[in-house]
């Protein structure tokens, strides 16, 4: 077990153990059980906040083991130390590329998590950036989903704009949930117009 992974059990044994104190006396209604879950998920996620975040802390313990320094102040430092991380990333998409040509499903395993380890981790760490990149992600993964349309008619809005812009034919097709807007030629994904693009600035 991890360190992470016992400091999440001990907040579920705390928040278990106040649920269990609140039933006992009938207090339960207080804080409805059906909803514990969601706000035990939200208070360790709040607690550990910053604390824990995937890829980089790995790479947080494995600097500190290796007596290589952690940068918790956003910075770009000198030349020879950012070119470290470019050239590792560029070897790796190397490797990656190599892995796929070969069909050799371990080496594209290998070089994935090199590239996850040096960009996120390294890259994070070297740039102070460990505090800001769960939540930027987050930004950026709500941008992302925001090219889909939730609405049927939002849809239709967005085929006629793009179709305009592109100058050529666009068509929209439900995906589960959404309604996606494809360019018909290639089935390039289209913007929704109600897209937004993610806004990084707000995390300085």
């Amino acid at each position: 077990m991890t360190q992470f992974e016992e400091q999440v059990e001990v907040a579920l044994l705390n928040s278990l153990g106040l649920l269990n104190s609140l039933r006992d006396r009938d207090q339960l209604s207080m804080v409805p059980e059906s909803e514990w879950a969601s706000i035990t998920a939200k208070k360790i996620a709040d607690q550990f906040k910053g604390d824990y975040v995937p890829f980089v802390s790995e790479v947080e313990e494995f600097n500190t083991t290796m007596g290589k320094p952690n940068n918790y102040e956003p910075v770009i430092p000198e030349e020879k130390e950012w070119m470290f991380v470019y050239d590792f990333i560029l070897e790796e998409l190397e490797e990656y590329k190599h892995a796929c040509e070969t069909g050799d499903i371990v080496e594209v395993l290998d070089a994935l998590c090199d590239i996850a380890y040096v960009s996120i981790g390294n890259g994070a760490m070297l740039h102070g950036l460990k505090d800001k990149l769960w939540d930027a992600y987050q930004e950026v993964q709500a941008s992302n989903m925001s090219k889909a349309c939730v609405s049927e008619e939002e849809a239709q809005q967005t085929v006629e704009r793009r179709s305009q812009e592109q100058n050529e034919p666009c068509h929209y097709e439900k995906v589960g949930e959404y309604f996606i807007v494809y360019r018909t030629r290639d089935k390039k994904v289209m913007k929704n117009i109600n897209y937004f693009r993610p806004d990084l600035k707000k995390f300085f």
